[in-house]
């Protein structure tokens, strides 16, 4: 049975990208892993709804 493992370590959709260079950028030094992964989680729904109301107000206008 051959050992087919697939890792892959690049963000799979663009919002987990800027997500994750944003929270790059940030200090988590003192946060614990729960308030890192909420910070992830608020960042990651900001991104959704920052481009769900982008393409919304670009429709407006059409």
């Amino acid at each position: 049975m051959p050992n087919d493992c697939e890792f892959s370590t690049f963000p799979s959709t663009r919002n987990e990208a800027l997500t994750i260079l944003y929270l790059q950028q940030q200090d988590l030094s003192n946060l614990s892993i729960s308030e890192i992964a909420r910070k992830y989680i608020d960042t990651n729904n900001a991104f959704k709804e920052a481009f769900r109301e982008q393409r919304q107000n670009r429709t407006e206008y059409v």
